[in-house]
């Protein structure tokens, strides 16, 4: 599931410029089927409603989504925090509700010629239910940095940052480091495509590291309306085999 609590952020279309004012608004349906180191597999359902408000050399995001899955009633979270909790068994659920809001900021250190450096962090509040396996109940926190370089009409990009995790009763999950490396080449004015890969160090002694790779188009219907559509594929047991969604912004400025 690429909405990794705006981890979306390497999939948008990438603007070196930031507006000295601009308000966008964005919905998405999304799906990801995994095991997550289960013996079966966890469908997800992920509908977040966003909106991101850019202030001179500032941004800021909130996130609220709504959440469906189906799995393992030891698997916890969602996407690139979904997690095995306890021994997997035989036992199913389905659960739906409220997921995990997040909020971020970020902030441009640094902007000359084609290079841009943002600093940012984020909060996962623990606003899923953690009974019904939505979240695992605790926040989290994250500091990152992020590069673009522009290329003419290709835009590469790069993450790293660090991630102070909330164990849940019993478990005690690792702080990871995550990286991100991506590249974007706009085919027109109103259409760009590009790839990105994610990394994240594992969460626990007995889990993998979280490894996958999209593929993205963005197109730009008008100066207020643009869609965005995905595919991604992981290479570990603590990815997601398979993701694809749909974004929707409108953008008021």
């Amino acid at each position: 599931m690429k909405a990794r609590l705006l981890p979306i952020a390497g999939l948008l279309s990438i603007s070196i410029c930031h507006a000295e004012s601009m308000l966008t608004f964005s919905t998405a349906a999304d799906y990801s089927t995994g095991k997550y180191g289960s013996s079966t597999k966890t469908e997800t359902y992920y509908m977040p409603v966003g909106v991101k408000y850019e202030v001179s050399d500032w941004t800021f995001r909130a996130t609220v989504p709504y959440v469906e899955t189906v799995g393992p009633a030891n698997v916890s979270g969602i996407g690139a925090d979904q997690i095995e909790l306890g021994k997997s068994g035989t036992s199913r659920r389905r659960a739906s509700g409220l997921g995990d809001i997040v909020l971020a900021a970020s902030w441009s250190a640094f902007q000359q010629g084609p290079w841009l450096i943002e600093l940012g962090t984020k909060i996962k509040l623990a606003t899923a239910d953690e009974t019904k396996g939505l979240g695992t109940g605790k926040n989290d926190y994250a500091i990152q940095a992020e590069l673009y370089r522009s290329l003419g009409s290709h835009t590469v990009f790069g993450t790293l940052g660090f991630k102070k995790m909330g164990d849940p009763d019993g478990i005690d999950l690792k702080d990871p480091f995550y990286s991100s490396l991506g590249w974007s080449f706009r085919a027109s004015q109103q259409t760009a495509i590009g790839l990105s890969y994610d990394y994240r160090q594992k969460l626990q002694d007995s889990s993998a590291p979280l490894s996958d790779a999209t593929a993205f188009l963005t197109h730009k219907l008008d100066p207020n309306w643009k869609l965005q559509t995905y595919v991604s594929t992981g290479f570990t047991r603590a990815s997601p085999d398979l993701g694809a969604g749909v974004f929707v912004f409108y953008t008021y400025d």
